[in-house]
């Protein structure tokens, strides 16, 4: 079952903003809907997954100049049993902990995020 997870405020007055879910997810990445608002031009923005105990944090998409409302489905390259990259075969990210939307650039009092959708 894929649930969609909102993001989305209001940039302070340095056009910045950051929003990181209360909660844990826990599933795989099924793809991010960009909602821009009402936004700069030139805004850019970092999907990530804000991890538990010492797990680095994972990016999941970056966003730069993300004028226009849009959809995207961002993959990872698969790994072999021996740990080496298969640049042809790609597969989904695991979320594991609280995602997080940075944006910067956006504007003041500007309003714009996303929607990230969660298998």
């Amino acid at each position: 079952m894929i649930r969609p997870i909102k993001l989305y405020g209001t940039t302070d007055d340095t056009g910045a903003l950051t929003i990181t879910l209360g909660h844990k997810v826990v599933g795989l990445l099924a793809g991010v809907q960009w909602i821009d608002g009402d936004l700069a031009d030139g805004v850019d923005a970092v999907i990530s997954v804000d991890m538990d105990d010492d797990a680095a944090d994972l990016t999941l998409l970056t966003l730069t100049n993300a004028d226009s409302d849009a959809w995207y489905f961002p993959k990872v390259t698969a790994d072999s049993n021996a740990g080496t990259e298969i640049a042809t075969e790609f597969v989904e990210q695991i979320v594991n902990g609280k995602l997080k939307l940075v944006i910067t650039s956006g504007g003041s009092g500007k309003s714009g995020g996303c929607i990230v959708y969660v298998e």
